[in-house]
């Protein structure tokens, strides 16, 4: 026959099952965090966010786009990660209006680096989620 202690562990894993069904809302404004510094040290160092080195700035060679980190946002929309570009960094991220192709933020396919990032922001949550379905 079962005690109450066997429905207590019962419970806590029903309850720690429905929250692994919010994991991807809870995960998201951390990946969020995580992309943001990805992106931010990419730029940072003159890089596409898959590595490949932007091209020097045509007037003396130098590193271009010094201040592309801070045209970037990225924050947490329920379970998307949101990625905004602004001012004339977008002109640069495209190739449009006669400027070098640099790009900036993620297109296409998501690179490794990146899509680590998002895979670490579902580890705390799974984490908190799975601890507190074990018995205490």
């Amino acid at each position: 026959m079962a005690n109450s202690g066997d429905f207590a562990a019962l419970e806590r894993m029903i309850a720690s099952c429905r929250e692994l069904a919010r994991l991807p809302e809870l995960a998201a404004p951390i990946a969020a965090r995580n992309v943001e510094a990805e992106l931010r040290a990419s730029a940072s160092a003159g890089r596409a966010p898959d590595g490949t080195a932007w091209a020097p700035r045509k007037s003396d060679g130098g590193k271009p786009l010094a201040n592309a980190a801070n045209a970037l946002s990225v924050k947490a929309i329920g379970t998307v990660v949101l990625i905004v570009l602004t001012g004339h960094h977008v002109f640069h991220h495209f190739g449009a209006g006669g400027k070098p192709k640099r790009q900036i933020i993620p297109q296409g396919s998501i690179p490794p680096k990146l899509g680590n990032a998002i895979r670490l922001g579902f580890v705390p949550p799974f984490r908190d989620a799975v601890k507190k379905g074990r018995k205490s």
